[in-house]
């Protein structure tokens, strides 16, 4: 491996996606435009004599219909990589979905309005450990399961469900069901105000029928039941059947400018999906899209995606095989998890596109990670020859870029870094170029480093595991990545051919930095906020807390203290009995909370819905920023705690929070939140995040495991939980125990939980009566009358 500035060639290798190409040409003189000769495609004279084609482009932009309406549809579409055919569901017939850009406010409300069809043809029943699955009822027709995003579609009670070696098939959803999420929106969670949502039916190929199952309503108007979706990820929509949408986002004052973006948030099937491609940017623009610098900068919209089809991948399409809803190749969930099936980088569904600038062009980046599961470290090196063949990573040839934004909202002040780091979801928007940057000749090849990806340790690099470290990365390290196991994403040729640059003098910072979002909430200073929460130790003085869990323990093992695999606070979504528990936690209506992650094991980027968050600064070298700045999504790592400030703005309804790692998500790492009013809602507050219903000895055994790895530092390992809740075997629950002498005279050993002799009069003879969870007598006084008994000291 090299050292820190030594040059490294890396294997460029073209990959055609799609139809697109990568082509070069040879011309003659330079000059202001692309060079045409006879009918070859246009291309640009670069220092060294080549011409080259710019490969780059930005999505296309979906532009509304007469009626101002989005139409966006999901479907099997055919692709390309490495010369292999592929089969994929993704948006509007491309990989990659196109970009819906959303002029600035002017004057009235925006709405953004979608009609999102899913032209999938029948069911997709599979199993996330890696099965299909036949659903049939007892006569042998194929059936759809209650349980499998049922939604408003025909369920049958009687249906079972058979994996391929005839085994009842786990863990199963049906991957041709679909929805959208406006990932960064701050809009209603449920439904927009009122209003009519129907369409004419089979339009755009799709059945819109307006709603007719269930009792959801619209903004309390019970006359109404078709209205359209807000941000609701908790709807279905079925193959070849639509849903229609609408982003008030300016309903509570005007929304946050930047870079949000769009994607299927389906539980089960989401990372399945996104993988495939189906995502794309969505931006919102204001103030600062006029500002001098910003105006007429050279804007780039990069959408990285990370398709598992490189070594052990996905399996192409058979030669002469159809794209069909039947023949989707992205079908296998396991091979999206899979370490030995590492995943190609993809800029908008092209294999390293070609950038032409013109020299000191400033220029806007908008990068959205719009991949499924892997982190990545990017950094912009300097080439040593037009095509990015090799690159230096010394200090010399690295081009810095200054952070002007986060996840769609603005930074409070720039930052910048000579590399920067992205998870799943986050957004990054940057400035380069400028005066006396960006020279005639040069070329620039954006590198990332895979976080996922294994490398010779031996070599001196930062050592890569299967799971996010909790020991700090040194820079030299970061760069070491780069040198030993970096991969060109994307080249930028800088060449006078380009013509004139459309600006050169960047933004002022100042400028960008006061269009942010207020820092600070309901007069209170933000350092004051984060000072509060870093002092509190207690988890009950915790406003809301959340352990992101990979169980405590790998392997074969049982996990000592019951948490599932993929879990929230010990609880898995999927598994989690709605009917008692039909939220998981409530948020009260404008009140600003303290919030604290803390992730178990791997690290895993933390996202909610709606309402984006403050967090609070820190050290962290995977995000660097050393002040309080807002997110919306923010990968919980190495010191495996963070502490964030929420407030609840405006809209109430219920939504979720989860793991942005797909996988994770589509196996359970996700809750159901709500937010309630207070004042017009008597069952607000009923889920506290604490909160277990009567009789869950379950829930109160997963209460005090999160307590435990809330009160514990580094907590990788169960046993950690041994040490602070004890016990024998080290089995989390309250007042653990192996045998009822080691539990108190009213309590029995019960599943290594010490629980109450009785919780309820029923666990009592009929002349006792359960009294602090001691049976007492309760005899009736003078006794019952003729024809009643005495029951727990009642006559009955």
């Amino acid at each position: 491996m090299g050292s820190r500035g030594e040059v490294r060639l890396v294997d460029v290798a073209i990959i055609f996606v799609a139809s697109a190409v990568l082509a070069a040409c040879s011309c003659g003189a330079k000059s202001g435009d692309p060079v045409h000769i006879d009918d070859e495609p246009s291309c640009f004279e670069l220092s060294d004599g080549q011409c080259v084609e710019e490969t780059f482009a930005n999505p296309p932009v979906l532009e509304p219909d007469a009626n101002g309406v989005h139409q966006l549809y999901l479907d099997a579409t055919e692709v390309t990589f490495n010369d292999q055919r592929h089969c994929v569901r993704t948006y509007n017939g491309a990989y990659g979905g196109p970009t819906i850009d959303t002029p600035a406010r002017d004057g009235a409300a925006r709405e953004v309005r979608i009609d999102m069809g899913n032209r999938l043809v029948g069911h997709d029943f599979r199993s996330l450990l890696g099965n299909g699955c036949t659903c049939t009822d007892s006569s042998g027709v194929e059936c759809v399961p209650e349980h499998v995003h049922n939604g408003c579609a025909d369920v049958t009670e009687d249906c079972t469900c058979l994996d391929d070696e005839g085994a009842e098939c786990e863990e199963m959803f049906d991957f041709n069901v679909t929805n959208l999420h406006a990932h960064g929106s701050h809009v209603r969670p449920d439904y927009a105000r009122g209003g009519e949502a129907c369409a004419p039916e089979n339009a755009n190929g799709v059945n819109y029928a307006c709603r007719e199952c269930g009792d959801e309503t619209c903004d309390g108007d019970t006359s109404d039941d078709t209205c359209f979706h807000g941000d609701n990820v908790l709807n279905a929509i079925h193959p070849l059947e639509g849903a229609r949408y609408r982003w008030d986002i300016d309903e509570d004052g005007t929304h946050h400018t930047g870079l949000q973006w769009y994607h299927p948030h389906i539980h089960g099937t989401t990372a399945i999906q996104v993988g495939a491609g189906a995502a794309g940017a969505w931006i919102v623009r204001g103030e600062l899209d006029e500002l001098d610098g910003i105006r007429t900068a050279r804007e780039r919209v990069i959408v990285f995606s990370t398709p598992s089809v490189l070594s052990e991948g996905f399996v192409p399409l058979a030669d002469g095989e159809e794209c069909t809803s039947q023949t989707v190749t992205f079908n296998d969930f396991n091979t999206l998890g899979s370490t030995t099936a590492p995943q190609m980088n993809i800029v908008n569904g092209l294999r390293q596109p070609r950038m032409i600038t013109a020299p000191e062009q400033v220029e806007r980046w908008r990068i959205v990670h719009a991949g499924f599961l892997d982190e990545v470290w990017l950094g912009l090196f300097r080439g040593t020859d037009a095509d990015c063949s090799d690159y230096s990573t010394a200090d010399e040839d690295t081009l810095a870029l200054t952070q002007i934004g986060r996840d769609g909202l603005i930074l409070p002040q720039t930052f910048e870094s000579p590399y920067f780091f992205l998870a799943p979801g986050y957004r990054f928007e940057a400035m380069l170029g400028g005066e006396g940057e960006l020279a005639d000749g040069e070329t620039w090849c954006l590198v990332s480093a895979r976080f996922l990806q294994e490398v010779d340790d031996d070599a001196g690099a930062f050592e890569q595991q299967p799971m996010a470290p909790n020991v700090a990365p040194t820079p030299d390290q970061i760069f070491a990545q780069f040198d030993n196991d970096g991969d060109v994403v994307l080249i930028l040729n800088v060449t006078d051919s380009a013509g004139a640059p459309t600006e050169t003098k960047l933004p002022d910072y100042a400028a960008v930095a006061a269009l942010g979002p207020d820092l600070n909430l309901d007069g209170v200073d933000i350092d004051q906020y984060c000072a509060d929460a870093a002092a509190v130790s207690d988890p009950e003085d915790l406003d809301q807390a959340a352990v992101l869990q990979v169980g405590f323990v790998t392997g074969d093992e049982d996990d000592p203290c019951d948490c599932a695999a993929y879990n929230v606070n010990c609880n898995n979504f999927e598994t989690t009995d709605r009917s008692v528990y039909p939220v998981d936690r409530d948020m009260m209506l404008d009140a600003v909370e303290h919030w604290r992650v803390r992730a178990s094991v791997d690290g895993h980027p933390f996202h909610i819905h709606i309402n984006p968050f403050i967090v609070c600064p820190t050290d962290n070298p995977f995000d660097p920023l050393p002040f309080p700045h807002w997110r919306d999504t923010y990968l919980v790592n190495l010191d495996r705690e963070i502490d964030l400030i929420v407030k609840n703005k405006s809209y109430t309804g219920p939504f979720v929070f989860h793991c942005h790692k797909l996988t994770h998500e589509d196996h359970g790492m996700m809750e159901v939140v709500r937010v309630c009013d207070p004042d017009t809602d008597p069952t607000c507050g009923d889920y506290d995040w604490r909160a277990c219903a009567d009789g869950d000895l379950q829930c109160l055994k997963a209460l005090a495991s999160t307590d435990c790895a809330l009160s514990t530092v580094n907590q990788l390992e169960a046993a950690a939980c041994q040490q602070v809740l004890g016990g024998p075997l080290g089995i989390c629950g309250p007042l653990a125990c192996a045998d009822d002498p080691d539990c108190e005279p009213d309590e029995a050993c019960e599943d290594n939980v010490c629980t109450p002799t009785c919780l309820d009069d029923i666990d009592c003879a009929l002349q006792d009566r359960c009294d602090n969870g001691v049976c007492l007598p309760a005899p009736c006084p003078g006794g019952c009358p003729p024809g009643q008994s005495c029951e727990h000291g009642v006559c009955l």
